[in-house]
């Protein structure tokens, strides 16, 4: 068979059949009439019956996560519009068209490269019981966590827990935490079960001074992290970030008071301005300052020497902190249309 490789044909999912998941007619002898009523994506469509059936669990908690159901992205789309788009088919079809598909099924995960990378089987049709990291995890989320973990970004070093072929994205990012997001998360720092680095590393909490002073003040990454990208400016309808990528790091108060305990994080700038959605009929967003463009983030390019650490030469561990006010976030870095939204970030 074409694209499908023999040891499917004897692998758990190979032995139910085609038409077990992908429906069609069996009896048919032609192509077309074989093909009639055919799912070509059963996961995309057809989740829970198909999947379902042997993987109950899992699919019923899928079905409200955040990475199917890109809640996170809707609601800030709402609160800047000030309305719920539900209502209007129209912007609901542009959504599900162009962001909808940026997260994955299924059988995007476990069988393909997902459709917003242009799918296509990653092993002939044969099931990943863990999703292949270059292929799907950092096919779509490369350019800022991949890069930021394998050590792409020009003068960064790699994550020190990137170990290859020991450490991959599923070592911290468990499954149960990627099938199912807590009841009512609007996006990922609201869902409870994120993995932190206490979940490994609460032992730290008291071994040194500064991890003392700083434990539940300060976001790991505000000390631990190196600069990561931010973008200035996306656009729909097929224009993508328009803005040149950049380099830097920031920190600021936590937005997130209420989801996380730090007072302050390290925040990154994301592709948003006020005619993002230009092409869907959207030429300005009323209550654009009613989110910040710069936004609570987890740089995955963590080393236990980074800048803010550094104490070579008798420096204290928090000079670089205490005394070089270009890693806070503060107006210079706001451009005029943002100011309001971002002020209460501010912590100088």
């Amino acid at each position: 068979m074409v694209y499908v490789n023999s040891s499917f044909l004897n692998s758990k999912h190979g032995a139910l059949g085609c038409t077990n998941c992908h429906s069609g007619n069996p009896a048919a002898a032609g192509k077309e009439d074989a093909h009639n009523g055919l799912i070509a994506a059963p996961s995309n469509t057809h989740n829970q019956e198909i999947c379902g059936k042997c993987h109950y669990s899992i699919s019923t908690v899928h079905a409200s996560s955040l990475h199917r159901t890109m809640q996170g992205y809707y609601r800030r789309i709402e609160n800047r519009l000030g309305y719920d788009i539900s209502g209007d088919p129209e912007k609901v079809a542009h959504f599900e068209k162009e962001c909808g598909k940026c997260h994955a099924s299924c059988g995007q995960c476990h069988v393909s490269r997902p459709a917003s990378v242009e799918g296509g089987f990653i092993s002939g049709h044969n099931f990943q019981a863990s999703p292949n990291m270059r292929e799907n995890c950092t096919a779509c989320h490369g350019s800022r966590v991949g890069a930021e973990y394998l050590g792409e970004n020009e003068g960064i070093k790699a994550d020190v827990h990137w170990i290859p072929n020991v450490k991959r994205c599923d070592f911290c990012h468990t499954g149960d935490a990627m099938h199912a997001s807590s009841p009512g998360a609007e996006y990922r720092y609201e869902d409870k079960d994120m993995v932190t680095c206490e979940q490994c590393h609460g032992a730290k909490s008291a071994s040194n001074q500064y991890h003392k002073t700083h434990w539940d003040d300060l976001s790991c990454q505000v000390c631990h992290s190196q600069p990561y990208k931010n973008c200035n400016s996306c656009h729909t309808g097929g224009a993508g970030i328009t803005g040149s990528s950049y380099m830097s790091f920031k920190i600021a108060k936590n937005p997130l008071p209420g989801n996380r305990r730090y007072k302050a994080v390290t925040v990154r700038h994301i592709p948003i301005s006020r005619d993002t959605y230009a092409s869907w009929g959207i030429p300005d967003l009323p209550l654009y300052n009613s989110e910040p463009t710069w936004k609570y983030t987890t740089p995955h390019n963590i080393q236990r020497w980074t800048a803010q650490t550094d104490t070579t030469g008798g420096k204290s561990c928090g000079e670089k902190c205490h005394n070089d006010n270009s890693i806070y976030l503060t107006l210079a870095d706001l451009a005029a249309e943002e100011v309001e939204a971002n002020r209460h970030l501010l912590l100088k």
